[in-house]
């Protein structure tokens, strides 16, 4: 498809049609034209032309109130945007969902004297649910997946709770006339799951169903208060053979049939193991992740890698570059219901004696080299750990603290804990 050469503009469009909008509302400029032409060259978008942006906005609202789904809205830079607050704030205050899309400057331009710039970035701040703000250029590392995490959490948080208006502002940089070759439909989509409480049992049977056996699902939980009954569903999936528990320390969740030293496993895997076992499915749950190998490792993986994210969030999270699915309930629950769904489905597969034997072999590593080691702050952390009184509770310091914890068997403590929240390195004592 030949369209505009911007690429932020294509992605947004592109998700658009992903995320279920059918209305965009437009208002003539100069700057906003290439999300004009990346707009109306998707047939599966109904575009209206409206000059006036303040009788747009309110246009849109009322379509939005109609059809009960999102309607975007897509002006020039300056001025023109701030005609859209009173039906904005309308639509705060009504819970309508509205897509506001501003065109803007780079930003090098805003306050020196040149045509048509203005602060834009927060000027709706006070009645939209989320804004963000796209670069002029994409160009750098991770340019292309900031733009698209970002336009998928603005256009999520429009429908999530209480509906409401969110607001995207899309820097643009001269010439706006190029055009290049877009492929439609290949952005990454990140969908959200809401259920009231628990899944519907159809809806957890088809999830159930795409993570069977032979297919092969990573669970991974950071931090995260003692819970007995995500404890009791872990264990309930990691009997399964396609899967595999992996659990942080400071995650305070205990079986043997859990990895629960991810550092000291990854340390032994060759090229080849990196690769062969590689999953097709990651689930994580809970707070940020210590280790920074299995953050390394999931991001280099292919493409086709899913990545589930199960919890309550304000935002979404895609540390692995990888988010496809956001699952907005307990974990526990979650868990427990996917379990349930996956037990008839026992399939041959060796994804999780492979990871076991593994890890096997990455303890006695482990162990042999903590015995021969000389004194030194990791042998003096095994020897505090394992002589900490059974069913203590534990809080450890940032930094090299967590991570040697990592390396330790801490399934005797009753409970540990970190500021992992930030990860900042004071108050650890005073916490």
């Amino acid at each position: 498809m030949i369209t505009t050469d911007k690429l932020s503009c294509n992605i947004l469009a592109d998700l658009f049609v992903a995320h279920g909008i059918k209305d965009v509302v437009l208002s003539p400029g100069s700057r906003n034209s290439p999300l004009i032409v990346a707009i109306v060259r998707r047939n599966e978008l109904r575009h209206h032309v409206v000059i006036d942006e303040r009788s747009a906005a309110f246009i849109a609202l009322g379509m939005a109130i109609e059809s009960g789904c999102p309607v975007a809205l897509v002006c020039t830079s300056g001025t023109a945007l701030l005609n859209y607050a009173p039906a904005v704030a309308e639509a705060f205050y009504r819970g309508v969902p509205l897509i506001v899309i501003s065109a803007d400057r780079p930003g090098e331009w805003i306050d020196q004297d040149d045509s048509q710039t203005l602060w834009q970035q927060n000027a709706l701040a006070p009645y939209v649910k989320r804004s963000c703000d796209l670069g002029a250029h994409l160009e750098f590392e991770n340019g292309e997946w900031v733009c698209n995490r970002l336009i998928n959490d603005a256009l999520i948080e429009a429908v999530s709770g209480r509906k409401g208006p969110v607001h995207i502002n899309v820097r643009l940089d001269a010439p706006l006339n190029r055009t290049a070759e877009f492929k439609a439909g290949e952005s990454r989509v990140i969908r959200q799951l809401t259920p009231p409480f628990e899944l519907a049992t159809p809806e957890a049977r088809r999830l159930g169903e795409k993570l069977a056996s032979p297919k092969r699902v990573l669970i991974i939980i950071g931090f995260h208060q003692p819970d007995e009954r995500l404890n009791r569903a872990l264990m309930k999936l990691s009997a399964l053979p396609n899967v595999v528990v992996m659990t942080e320390s400071i995650a305070n969740l205990h079986s043997p049939s859990f990895i629960s030293r991810i550092d000291m496993t990854l340390r032994i895997l060759s090229a080849n193991d990196w690769k062969k076992l590689q999953p097709d499915v990651v689930i994580t749950a809970g707070g940020a992740l210590v280790s920074r190998h299995v953050k390394e490792w999931i991001r280099s993986m292919d493409k086709g890698v899913e990545h589930w994210h199960v919890g309550l969030s304000h935002v979404t999270v895609d540390c692995f570059k990888h988010l496809s699915l956001r699952i907005e309930m307990e974990a526990a629950v979650f868990l427990r219901q996917l379990a349930s769904a996956l037990q008839i489905c026992k399939t041959p597969c060796d994804y999780s004696s492979e990871w076991h034997e593994i890890y096997r072999q990455a303890t006695a590593s482990h162990n042999e080299y903590v015995r021969n080691a000389p004194w030194c702050d990791l042998s003096a952390f095994s020897h505090i750990v394992s002589h900490i009184p059974r069913h203590w509770n534990l809080h450890l310091s940032n930094g090299t603290a967590v991570r040697y914890a990592q390396l330790m068997d801490c399934s005797r403590l009753h409970r540990s804990e970190c500021n992992r929240g930030v990860s900042g390195i004071d108050g650890c004592t005073s916490t």
